[in-house]
């Protein structure tokens, strides 16, 4: 799925993309997006939606996910998809079968605490 024209990007000062703001949601209320196109709780205004995505940054992409009953990690994130595999370290021998998941992934990837 491409990305919807009504969510508007939200960057970290290095410009890398976090998640996305979309207003036309829940009006009055905004609706943060994380990186894999999952939805935040609703937030009252556009500065807590940067604050909500702020806080959960990017450091969830180094999680392991459960995927299918796999364990997987993800290997790389593109607006319209994403690639995990089962190699869950970077070791040279750990390769791993790849999967490549449609964005957003909704509930297909659970995150594994």
């Amino acid at each position: 799925m491409p990305l919807p024209e009504r969510w508007i990007p939200h960057r970290r000062s290095d410009g890398e993309v976090v998640g996305w703001i979309d207003l036309e949601t829940a009006d009055p209320q905004v609706l943060p997006i994380d990186r894999l196109g999952r939805p935040l709780p609703l937030v009252d205004d556009w500065h807590d939606a940067e604050e909500a995505l702020e806080a959960i940054g990017l450091g969830f992409l180094m999680s392991k996910f459960d995927y299918r009953g796999q364990t997987v990690r993800i290997r790389h994130v593109y607006d319209d998809h994403l690639v995990v595999t089962t190699a869950v370290t970077d070791a040279v021998g750990d390769v791993g079968d790849e999967f490549t998941l449609a964005f957003p992934v909704g509930d297909q990837l659970i995150e594994l605490r």
